[in-house]
């Protein structure tokens, strides 16, 4: 969507500076050197403008999908620390959906969770949906989106998601979408339950093992 609206923008400046120099040519060729000086300072300023949106608008195209999608998450600090063990439920039935609970399960565990395979053995089990866009005519990077929840056995939420945005790197010379969309978005969901499972780590008293 973003690149969608830079491209649309940069053909917008790139009309507006053609029509700013003819109108500078035909007042150099008709008018006075005060209307002259007149149009090219206004051509100036308001080339300099457009530049500057523009470039605000591709770096927001480049931001991180994380940044961009801002995940809404819901946290129990008073419990989440005390999750360990994690059932991880089916997340769909698409072969993304599969490969993504694969990965996850990896994820989860290089995070130091345990992933087991009964829920009646786990302090809470995850469960959600994921779908993916894939990219339209016009390219771009495919969208995958998860939602996620975290409950206890007795049916306490504890932690939640919403995950999703096209996924990008930002690079010193150009941006490059993420090689695996679904690897991408897996870890990125570790990642945060993890960070928000220190957080209620901290507050409860709890020593983090590193």
């Amino acid at each position: 969507m973003f690149t969608a609206i830079v491209r649309e923008f940069l053909f917008s400046l790139n009309l507006e500076t053609s029509t700013l120099i003819r109108l500078a040519s035909q007042a150099a060729k008709q008018g006075s050197p005060l209307a002259r000086q007149h149009f090219l300072i206004r051509k100036r300023g308001t080339y300099m403008r457009t530049l500057k949106v523009a470039a605000l608008l591709f770096i927001l195209c480049l931001l991180p999908s994380s940044v961009l999608a801002n995940p809404d998450q819901q946290t129990n600090q008073a419990s989440l620390h005390l999750v360990q063990k994690v059932y991880l439920e089916e997340l769909g039935t698409s072969p993304e959906a599969a490969r993504f609970r694969l990965l996850l399960e990896e994820k989860l565990t290089q995070k130091g969770f345990t992933v087991i395979d009964k829920p009646e053995k786990a302090d809470a089990i995850l469960s959600g949906a994921l779908s993916v866009t894939p990219a339209g005519i016009y390219g771009g990077a495919t969208d995958i989106g998860v939602t996620v929840q975290l409950k206890t056995p007795a049916g306490e939420r504890v932690w939640s998601g919403n995950f999703a945005g096209q996924t990008y790197k930002i690079g010193l010379i150009a941006s490059l979408k993420y090689t695996d969309a679904v690897e991408y978005r897996a870890n990125d969901l570790a990642k945060r339950l993890r960070a928000d499972w220190e957080k209620s780590a901290r507050a409860a008293g709890v020593k983090i093992n590193k």
